[in-house]
């Protein structure tokens, strides 16, 4: 392993690996505060003791440790938040550090020093498994210091292990990602291709309580291995060690796949004649590569940039959109001791998820809302709609490959305002699919939802993440590319969805909860309970403002080279 190779990987990463730290930091914080609020009140402790295990198993809650520190942050922290956040950072760390600098042309530099194409490999995946391990160290030493200050009784033992067990799960994934983006050589197939699996493994674990049929393949699932037995109650277990060899099997392979393939550069200008009139890019009618239809128009090169990201985010979404639909016949059947729970447990537990009306989450509105369009579809779109900025602007100028699109006879208000177009219409693609699953599992599971209200949720969820991605546009066009205007978007989106959250819990903060873009899309009722709104159109006026103002202001500054 190349010690020059890692420390680059860890370089790059360490803005990613800061701002995720402090997203974690302040979730332990969090929930530090609230579980002495949770241990001392008798009707939640009362309402856990007779609570349905399979209705539970839904949640991710064991009830017989729920009431425990070990139960209570497994289940908030550890089934979900926790994963998806190293899932998302390890995916991006994987496909950027090997498949995207082979598509930029890098690795063959890099494979031009005395070096073997494995130790190459092998640091790349090293960088990347420390990155991710620097992480969750800085999460696990936060749980460790919160630990005492709220009386939580973890074992320190317990809660390493427990850290072990998430970047084990992490570095799994990674590998995935690596040895997807290897045999396809394709950033988007290898986050899309391993995107799903790890969908798929969370749904076979988590709903293997609720379907008998699922019991057999979650024996088989990353997440089973890694929840199963709690290893904050049981420490080290042998899940750890199926992580260990599953991980080891699949970066063997990748890197024996990675020795023997050819490294093959996409560059960002059209291919030589002689090459292009092949098969692969052929036109059956003109006889044009289709490499130059699409650099005739810049829309449909931003479009086409993106599409299988559009299909990788967009599933996810929909996996995501029928599970929370085949869950909720289930839930309907213990509707009262799901009100039950909800009405005993504190309003603080939802608010940091952006709910403000808990007892709505008995009806199919809320409680297919609370993952869909309050929490996880929230962080997908924003995340997606973000980074088509960054891939289509601010990495494009830092390449220098803007400076070769505006060399072209059009202006550059023209130029920023068609990849924008491009940003809005694969965000809007990518919102469309869970859409017409949600209509589709409207009528199935006959939730009695409505075609309206459902097309109105996912308006404004796309127009929250265009909110998001013109304030990163305009960020960037007054900083330049050398400002971080994604990361200063991030921080923006956090705090504003913790001040429409606190807010709702605060008189002091309530008055403050109006200027967040989530209070105008949350509201206080879940979106699936209501039709479209009026302050959806405070998201479009937004989103048209700070494009606007992104437009205006990189027509008169410098281009970075």
């Amino acid at each position: 392993m190349n010690v020059a190779i890692v420390a680059k990987a860890l370089r790059d990463r360490r803005r990613a690996i800061i701002g995720n730290s402090v997203g974690l930091v302040a979730l332990i914080a969090w929930l530090g505060v609230l579980f002495p609020i949770l241990r001392g009140s008798d009707a939640f402790i009362e309402m856990i003791e007779r609570f349905p295990p399979e209705l539970a198993a839904v949640f991710g809650m064991d009830p017989a440790t729920f009431l425990t520190a070990a139960g209570y942050l497994s289940t908030q922290l550890y089934a979900l938040f926790a994963p998806l956040l190293i899932l998302i950072f390890v995916i991006n760390a994987a496909t950027s550090d090997v498949t995207a600098e082979e598509r930029d042309g890098l690795m063959d530099m890099l494979l031009s020093v005395p070096l073997s194409r494995s130790r190459v490999f092998a640091a790349k995946a090293g960088g990347v498994a420390l990155s991710t391990l620097a992480l969750v160290a800085v999460m696990t030493g936060a749980l460790l210091i919160v630990n005492p200050v709220f009386d939580m009784a973890l074992p320190v033992v317990a809660v390493l292990a427990s850290g072990a067990g998430l970047w084990l799960l992490g570095v799994l994934f990674g590998s995935i990602a690596l040895l997807v983006g290897t045999v396809a050589g394709r950033t988007t197939v290898a986050g899309g291709v391993t995107g799903l699996v790890a969908v798929v493994a969370w749904f076979v674990n988590g709903f293997a309580g609720l379907y008998s049929w699922l019991e057999g393949p979650s024996v088989f699932s990353p997440f089973t291995w890694y929840l199963e037995p709690n290893p904050l109650i049981e420490g080290f277990t042998t899940g750890h060690l199926w992580l260990v060899v599953t991980t080891l099997i699949i970066a063997l392979a990748a890197t024996f796949l990675f020795t023997r393939r050819d490294i093959a550069s996409e560059r960002v200008v059209l291919p030589d004649a002689a090459l292009v009139r092949t098969r692969r890019f052929r036109k059956r009618s003109s006889g044009r590569p289709r490499a130059a239809w699409l650099l005739t128009g810049l829309l449909r090169k931003t479009v086409w940039d993106r599409r299988r990201a559009v299909w990788a985010w967009g599933g996810g979404l929909g996996l995501l959109t029928v599970a929370m639909f085949s869950a909720w016949p289930a839930l309907a059947q213990d509707a009262d001791a799901l009100a039950a729970l909800i009405t005993s447990m504190p309003r603080e537990v939802f608010a940091m998820f952006g709910m403000s009306d808990p007892a709505a989450i008995v009806t199919p509105a809320g409680f297919i809302s609370s993952r869909i369009y309050q929490t996880i579809g929230p962080i997908l779109v924003i995340m997606f709609a973000v980074r088509g900025v960054s891939m289509g602007l601010t990495k494009e100028e830092s390449s220098g490959v803007l400076d070769l699109v505006l060399a072209n006879p059009a202006s550059r208000t023209k130029v920023v305002a068609t990849k924008a177009s491009g940003i809005v219409l694969t965000t809007v693609l990518v919102v469309l699919i869970p859409t017409v699953v949600a209509i589709a599992g409207d009528l199935a599971w006959e939730t009695n939802l409505g075609p309206g209200r459902i097309v109105a949720a996912s308006a404004g969820l796309g127009l929250l993440g265009l909110f998001f991605a013109g304030l990163a546009m305009a960020i960037w066009a007054l900083g330049g590319a050398s400002f971080p205007a994604i990361r200063t978007t991030a921080v923006v989106a956090l705090a504003t969805f913790f001040l429409n959250g606190l807010g709702s819990l605060t008189d002091t903060l309530e008055p403050a909860r109006v200027i967040s873009p989530f209070y105008w899309y949350f509201g206080d009722t879940p979106p699936l309970a209501k039709g479209f709104e009026p302050t959806y159109f405070l998201l479009l006026a937004g989103a048209a403002v700070t494009g606007w103002l992104a437009i205006t202001r990189f027509e008169r500054r410098d281009v970075a080279v």
